[in-house]
């Protein structure tokens, strides 16, 4: 069982060139990818998000990727000839024309717009992609043993309030072997009361309870219930993606109570029933954070 909720950073480091890439997730319904690095770096996209749905099924995950050269930068200086020549021509043709003293030097050529263009180096997208990689897959491997960690602290809770639910099952299952009987007994004397020592008929009494207690009977919902809890454990046993499963089951858990809570006009079994509703919704929570 692993959280939605974790943080990973990693860097790679290759001939003067430094990737740093940090991870955070949290919880979402499907994997929702959002990536943000220099445009220079945009060809290495596709591969960040194809090395990251081959480790993560399910949440927000905020990509963050930095990069620095750390050696002298490559870059060229060319100046425009032409530009320049068609420059000075134009400034020492207008300095003829209006008597203004020449005064152009070199200083003033050089700030002429895209007089000196500045290139640099083409960078080599497949080592760099290879290095963004690198650095990517240390930083998810930060980012789920820390998913795997928070993971097991949810198993926890989970486990305990599994262990609560199913002690509510079994007093309920206890609790209704009771009902009926008690149901008949009360009925019976109101009866008795009603028809002022009449004889009742009993066949035809039994018959209406039966049917009655038919009707009332929660021992399948109680089956349901706990083929519902053991389920679940079975579930969060698997390291795998299973948050999905086990929001199924709860909510099929949840079901079964309602249907119990709405058969049965027992005071003790609708409190439990209450109780564990809410014990069915910390489930519930717990799991919306789980991949």
């Amino acid at each position: 069982m692993r959280s939605m909720t974790g943080f990973g950073r990693a860097e790679a480091e290759q001939d003067s060139k430094k990737i740093t890439i940090e991870l955070k997730t949290v919880n979402h319904r499907f994997l929702d990818i959002n990536i943000r690095m220099p445009r220079t770096l945009g060809f290495a996209e596709e591969g960040i998000r194809k090395t990251i749905k081959k480790q993560l099924s399910r949440g927000r995950v905020d990509v963050f990727v930095n990069y620095s050269a750390l050696g002298d930068d490559e870059k060229t200086a060319t100046a425009d000839l032409a530009l320049i020549r068609s420059y000075v021509g134009a400034a020492r043709a207008a300095a003829h024309d209006c008597g203004i003293t020449d005064d152009l030097a070199l200083s003033h050529v050089i700030r002429i717009p895209d007089a000196i263009v500045v290139s640099e180096e083409k960078e080599d997208e497949k080592q760099l992609t290879a290095l963004v990689l690198s650095a990517l897959e240390k930083a998810l491997e930060s980012l789920t043993d820390m998913r795997t960690r928070e993971g097991s602290e949810l198993a926890l809770n989970i486990n305990e309030c599994l262990d609560s639910l199913i002690v509510i099952t079994n007093t309920v299952d206890t609790k209704k072997e009771t009902v009926a009987r008690e149901y008949s007994d009360k009925l019976k004397l109101r009866l008795q009361d009603l028809l002022d020592g009449a004889v009742i008929d009993e066949t035809r009494f039994n018959s209406e309870i039966a049917y009655i207690a038919d009707k009332a009977d929660i021992t399948e919902e109680i089956v349901r219930l706990n083929t519902h809890i053991s389920q679940f454990g079975q579930i969060a046993k698997k390291n795998i993606a299973i948050g999905r499963k086990l929001d199924f089951v709860v909510q099929e858990m949840n079901r079964e109570l309602n249907t119990i809570g709405s058969k049965s006009s027992d005071m003790d079994i609708t409190n439990a029933v209450i109780d564990g509703k809410s014990i069915v919704e910390k489930i519930r929570e717990q799991v919306q954070n789980i991949e």
